[in-house]
């Protein structure tokens, strides 16, 4: 067993994400390392999925949802809930890195991951559940 799948085996991430394809290949990366993935594809019953999901151990979220909502929202709602407050949350998004990792970074994301996803991505939030953060553009590593 590599250090990856060590970190991801049996934790259960948390995705928030529209589009079924970018969903597809982020769950299929996740759980050949051994990760549980439960998925709410538009952020709107965000809250009460994660809590029915429970325990979760890391929470990813897309940043351009639909109807109006963005990601930084969804982290707005999960934060507001004492029993979510500790998890770390990941934003993974086509927006502008520069404009966005920034904001992320405000807010007090764990890290920002530029799309598209990589199989590089299991061992970039292996690395927030070993307590790290991870920040990566488009242009690489920042």
């Amino acid at each position: 067993m590599n250090s990856v799948q060590f970190l991801l085996k049996n934790r259960l991430i948390f995705v928030i994400e529209d589009n079924p394809g970018n969903l597809a290949v982020l769950s299929m990366y996740l759980e050949q390392e051994g990760a549980k993935v439960k998925v709410e594809r538009y952020g709107i019953n965000t809250v009460q999925a994660i809590l029915k999901a429970m325990p979760v151990d890391l929470i990813v979220t897309d940043l351009m949802l639909p109807k109006g909502l963005s990601g930084f929202d969804v982290y707005d709602q999960i934060r507001q809930v004492p029993e979510l407050a500790h998890i770390p949350v990941v934003a993974v998004s086509a927006a502008d890195p520069d404009s966005a990792m920034l904001k992320a970074r405000q807010k007090g994301f764990a890290g920002f991951i530029s799309k598209p996803v990589t199989r590089q991505i299991a061992k970039q939030l292996a690395e927030v559940l070993s307590g790290k953060t991870v920040w990566q553009g488009d242009s690489g590593l920042i």
